[in-house]
């Protein structure tokens, strides 16, 4: 009895440990294949604190290297390009455009020196200018630059990056308007602001940033105006076991050793579906100033998890800069 109980606790483990292959079982083709389903059974509340949901879809696919996206950027034909903490990039139009561009699945492959490494993307940002982009590898501590046709352009791997923990490395990254980088790690309180491509030889500003609420940041998108909003998660009880959030912050003025304040604006399962939420991206501003972004959960390429994108979008004016309740 007590073999059995033993055995049946480790096969319990294992399904609920993300990253295991206990999920719906893939069929052998290779075909590139992406289903998009818009979801209906979702939260009553559509608006809290000026955000708005426009739509929740759930992305699916048969092939093996479907999941675990972190990170996600809006090009510029009304398409999306996601990247999986395992390498893997995904681009494919958006939710209520024309489908007749079939998805593509690709690999990045060539990252420099960083190719014999684990590839664990975390975020990503892009210069709508050029097309260039560039990704943030936690595992690794590095950045790396491609051209707008996914060409690689150069890496670095910062040393101020270099003393982070291997699994609590740059986790949220955002390129401004005028060049500027900002990145915060997710298990350390020290962000970097360079004034310039961090691939190269550029020595960052330092500073230190606190996330209320036990909240550690996941990603981050700049508004045009020069502040941030920033994603945030935490474990807590109940499944999938993560609460998600997005807060607000302004870099402007930050010194050599000052302070990132961040304020809280939503608890994101008060107007979405409780997920994994790890990417988010600036879709753009419309003349009244509201500004529309995506979402994208990672499903930790587990079976109880799922990959939702979620659109939404923010008016401050509603928001009134009150911060979300602690509830």
């Amino acid at each position: 009895m007590r073999k059995r109980r033993l055995i049946a606790g480790i096969v319990l483990a294992l399904m609920l440990s993300p990253g295991t292959l206990l999920r719906t079982q893939i069929p052998s083709r290779s075909t590139a294949d992406l289903t998009i389903t818009r979801l209906a059974d979702l939260p009553d509340e559509t608006s809290n604190s000026g955000f708005t949901r426009m739509g929740v879809w759930e992305l699916s696919s048969s092939r093996i290297d479907f999941g675990g996206y972190s990170a996600l950027l809006v090009l510029n034909n009304a398409t999306l390009r996601a990247f999986s903490d395992r390498g893997k990039r995904l681009t494919f139009a958006e939710p209520g455009q024309p489908q007749d561009r079939e998805a593509q699945f690709a690999t990045v492959w060539d990252r420099g020196d960083l190719s014999p490494t684990v590839p664990d993307i975390e975020a990503a940002t892009r210069d709508p200018e050029t097309g260039d982009y560039w990704l943030a590898f936690e595992n690794t501590h590095a950045v790396i630059r491609n051209d707008i046709a996914s060409a690689f352009v150069r890496s670095r791997r910062p040393s101020a990056w270099q003393d982070w923990p291997e699994n609590g490395g740059a986790e949220a990254m955002a390129r401004f308007p005028d060049g500027r980088f900002i990145i915060l790690p997710e298990r350390d309180s020290t962000g970097f602001l360079y004034a310039s491509d961090p691939t190269d030889e550029v020595e960052p500003l330092t500073f230190d940033f606190t996330v209320p609420a036990d909240y550690n940041p996941t990603d981050m998108m700049a508004l045009p105006d020069g502040r941030v909003l920033i994603l945030l998660r935490q474990l807590e009880w109940g499944w999938p076991p993560f609460a998600t959030a997005i807060a607000i912050a302004d870099p402007r003025g930050l010194t050599e050793g000052g302070t990132l304040d961040i304020e809280l604006l939503i608890r994101l399962e008060t107007i979405l579906p409780r997920e994994n939420y790890e990417a988010l991206s600036l879709a753009g501003v419309e003349e009244d100033g509201t500004v529309i972004l995506w979402l994208m959960s990672d499903d930790n390429l587990s079976a109880f998890q799922r990959t939702l994108l979620a659109k939404m979008s923010w008016r401050e004016k509603d928001a009134g800069h009150e911060k979300a309740r602690e509830e």
